[in-house]
């Protein structure tokens, strides 16, 4: 066959090739981190709670606070990381803080006899190991690698965040059951070392650094030399990506928005209410409605597998529709469901796994709207302020938990955290997009 009738590469061919986006390969790199990192220090906190408190001697409040103190201590690390990130990308965080997390929970497990070692191994192995690379150095990889698609591929991170739990928390809570919960700690431990950490190798910082662009967008048209004769260059940027030019706010310029505030404190009401819930979810069910452990901890799962669908859908719907109303909704949801937890009806209960369960996969939201609002130029930054702010309403929330279930019973907790919900769902609905700061250029 002469080389002239050899078939040629097709524009077809070329895309089947390029079909799958790196991207994709990065995303799944930090589900599995972050996957790891919820699982253990959110839903399998709640697991661990019961057994721990009653293996040490220790009260509700005390190991409330003992835990706590692990989202105390992000307050004054957000920031620092936040400054690490964005000047060394997300890779060193992620393997620091991955390797730490590891080795705390194998030293959780042998070691916590008492509330101190408790403390030294949890607050400030596991949940600082989790503080540095489990969570916001990925958020940052994938704000980077998505524009347009930046909704689903946020909402399937925070898919994975609830995959840990519908993974972890039975399977913990089985590993308890049977063999102790300093096996499910040492268990825990070892899988970190053998399944998260060989996977950081594949995470990079941004597309631009591999010669792509967000989403796996082709290059622009080259500009001819006709379009700039009106003297307005043409927008550089691939079709159809959200952020413009000058909506890149520096720290100063998202701190004059009163966007950045109303975010804030949406952001706070409904992280202390979370973390509490959360952190007692398997004590309040044991307690209140008389489950065993173990069902507790299926129940937890089921809970988690919720905010599985919640993220995936979530996401999905808020790059078709505004953010902050998808939000605000669905918050709303949260608080309404918290209220059916209050008629201590069994069906009801189930009714709220399912509902609260949704709301839990809405977190990936607030990662986008952050990008949304205030650009990818400061954004590790950003959150790091929010999440100095943010913080220590997460921290209280567990304490608060605890202390008045240890006083009241867990209805007044609920109550509690129903009328904070809806204030929040109230912010996040009315929090708009700032205009762009009047410092910047305005795209024409």
């Amino acid at each position: 066959m002469a080389i002239s009738d050899a078939p040629q590469p097709t524009d077809r061919d070329d895309g089947r090739r390029r079909e799958i986006f790196h991207g994709w390969f990065i995303l799944a790199a930090n589900c599995l981190v972050m996957g790891f990192s919820s699982g253990v220090t959110n839903y399998g906190a709640t697991v661990f709670f019961n057994p721990v408190s009653q293996a040490l001697g220790i009260s509700r409040t005390m190991t409330s606070i003992a835990i706590a103190l692990a989202r105390a201590e992000n307050t004054v690390l957000a920031p620092i990381i936040g400054y690490f990130i964005d000047r060394f990308g997300p890779r060193p965080p992620i393997i620091a803080g991955m390797f730490l997390m590891g080795l705390g929970m194998i030293l959780f497990g042998l070691f916590a006899r008492n509330l101190f070692l408790f403390i030294v191994t949890w607050t400030f192995m596991v949940s600082l190991g989790a503080n540095i690379g489990g969570f916001a150095p990925n958020w940052a990889a994938i704000n980077n690698w998505f524009n347009r698609k930046k909704g689903r591929a946020m909402g399937i991170g925070m898919a994975s965040q609830a995959m840990g739990g519908v993974i972890l928390a039975p399977m913990l809570a089985f590993i308890i059951a049977r063999w102790g919960w300093e096996t499910g700690a040492v268990v825990t431990g070892i899988a970190i070392f053998v399944l998260v950490m060989p996977v950081t190798k594949v995470i990079r910082t941004r597309p631009q650094d591999m010669g792509l662009l967000p989403d796996g967008d082709p290059p622009a048209p080259p500009v001819p030399p006709t379009a700039m004769l009106d003297g307005s260059p043409a927008d550089p940027k691939p079709h159809g990506l959200v952020d413009a030019p000058g909506r890149n706010f520096t720290v100063g310029q998202a701190f004059r928005a009163p966007a950045f505030w109303f975010f804030m404190a949406a952001l706070a009401l409904r992280q202390m209410s979370q973390a509490g819930m959360v952190l007692h979810m398997s004590p309040m069910l044991q307690d209140r409605y008389e489950f065993t452990g173990v069902e507790a901890g299926f129940l937890v799962g089921m809970l988690a597998a919720m905010g599985v669908v919640g993220a995936l859908a979530g996401g999905y719907i808020s790059d078709l529709f505004q953010r902050r109303k998808v939000m605000g909704i669905i918050v709303g949801l949260e608080s309404f469901s918290l209220f059916l937890l209050l008629l201590n009806e069994l069906p009801l209960v189930y009714a709220f796994i399912v509902l609260f369960g949704f709301g839990q996969g809405a977190h990936a939201l607030n990662r986008a709207i952050l990008g949304e609002y205030f650009g990818n130029s400061h954004y590790a930054r950003l959150w790091g302020m929010l999440s100095m702010g943010t913080t220590p309403f997460a921290a209280a929330g567990p304490v608060f938990a605890g202390w008045v279930s240890d006083v009241s019973g867990y209805g007044a907790v609920i109550l509690t955290f129903m009328f904070m919900y809806g204030a929040s769902g109230l912010l996040y609905y009315n929090c708009r997009r700032p205009p762009i700061p009047s410092s910047s250029p305005r795209p024409r």
